[in-house]
């Protein structure tokens, strides 16, 4: 009997590869493997918060930090520079977020601060709908917040397709002050809202028992009880071309507001009860027509820097609030023209919108004194002659 056959130890060797070789999926001949194994997870990019001191506007947006890879996942390491790792699509505008305060305000000796949050893309492609504003916040002499409001923007492709911007200023006279956030809402020219380019519109935060109280719009002549018309009676005044209306008393103080008409800014009369918290109109005006009684706005306040045109264009100066073009005089306006605006004309309107005041304006008139030519301008083309053609709100 034979004793067993001992294969030598690189015959075994060879036997165990020449298995293994036939038991491995076929990818020696640059076949793709049936398998490929799961790339490394991809790293995030992450970039800090930008923090403003109070006050303080920063300069420039935080340059974003680049999340650097573990060693062990076998991605190469990025450096912290804020740009776009190779292969990856670069001028990709970023959403960031930045803190302003827009102001610190005293109201019955009590200190408040109006702290806003604006939302802007890091790289816009166009600077005007580059930010708009995302929070805004009134804290008290502690910091606590006592009011909080967040605001929906739309993002798109670098820019907004509506900005938000908001200003606070105190709204003040000799028996108290209240703190008025004004708001400007423009639409961008691609947007279907564009055609309510400009909307302006308010918060107003009165001290009421000792604590800050939001203000609806100003009540309507006669209402809001005895602090704005004792007993609600009115009485009628007679004005130039018609009927003025009036409380015949009043305990609440007779100011005035300023509201854009969507060529320049006028002054409308108020009457602000500080103490219970309401406001209202001051007057109203109408006119006699066919027997009754019309409204046909009162004189206002007005606020407008004549900029005539330089090439010379004429206009149409009515001697009363009525478009009589037989008795109105063509006058010649050029850039070296003395210029006066002496007084506004409009119908007002009070509303709330979205939880914020708005003021609107119908049948406006421009008293106008032009190298000593007086009287009413009323269209726009003549408005645009005088440089306030229609545009949005300034800030």
């Amino acid at each position: 009997m034979r004793p067993p056959l001992c294969l030598p130890e690189y015959a075994l060797a060879g036997v165990v590869f020449l298995g293994a070789l036939a038991l491995a999926p076929r990818n020696l001949a640059g076949q793709a493997s049936d398998t490929a194994p799961a790339p490394p997870a991809a790293a995030q990019d992450a970039a800090p918060a930008s923090q403003a001191e109070p006050g303080v506007t920063q300069d420039a947006a935080p340059q974003p930090v680049v999340a650097q890879p573990s060693p062990e996942s076998g991605a190469p390491a990025q450096q912290a520079s804020g740009e776009a790792p190779s292969g990856a699509p670069t001028g990709t505008p970023r959403l960031i977020e930045s803190e302003e305060r827009l102001g610190a305000f005293t109201i019955g000796g009590q200190m408040y601060a109006v702290v806003a949050r604006e939302e802007s893309f890091q790289r816009a492609k166009e600077t005007k709908f580059a930010a708009t504003l995302g929070e805004l916040e009134i804290r008290d002499a502690s910091d606590s917040v006592i009011y909080q409001e967040e605001f929906p923007y739309e993002p798109g492709d670098g820019r907004f397709a509506r900005k938000l911007s908001a200003s606070a200023s105190l709204f003040a006279g000799d028996g108290g002050a209240a703190l008025a956030l004004r708001f400007i809402d423009e639409a961008a020219a691609s947007s279907p809202a564009a055609s309510t380019d400009g909307n302006e519109s308010w918060e107003v935060f009165d001290l009421v028992n000792g604590r800050l109280t939001r203000l609806g719009p100003p009540l309507p002549l006669g209402q809001g009880g005895d602090g704005t018309a004792v007993g609600g009676v009115l009485t009628g005044v007679m004005v130039r071309g018609g009927i003025g209306v009036v409380p015949l008393a009043s305990k609440a103080e007779a100011l005035e507001f300023r509201a854009w008409t969507g060529n320049f800014f006028v002054y409308v009369p108020v009457r602000v009860d500080w103490a219970n918290g309401q406001w209202s109109e001051a007057e109203e005006c109408f006119e006699l027509n066919g027997g009754s009684l019309r409204a046909k706005g009162c004189n206002l306040n007005v606020a407008a820097v004549a900029q005539p045109r330089a090439d010379g264009s004429t206009l149409r100066l009515y001697p009363e609030t009525v478009e009589d073009r037989y008795n109105a005089q063509q006058v010649l306006v050029h850039g070296s023209s003395q210029v006066q605006f002496l007084a506004a004309r409009a119908v007002v309107n009070w509303k709330e919108s979205g939880g914020r005041i708005t003021c609107s304006f119908d049948d406006v008139w421009l008293r106008t004194r032009i190298d000593g030519k007086e009287g009413w301008v009323h269209s726009e083309e003549d408005f645009a002659t005088l440089g306030m053609a229609a545009a949005s709100p300034p800030q």
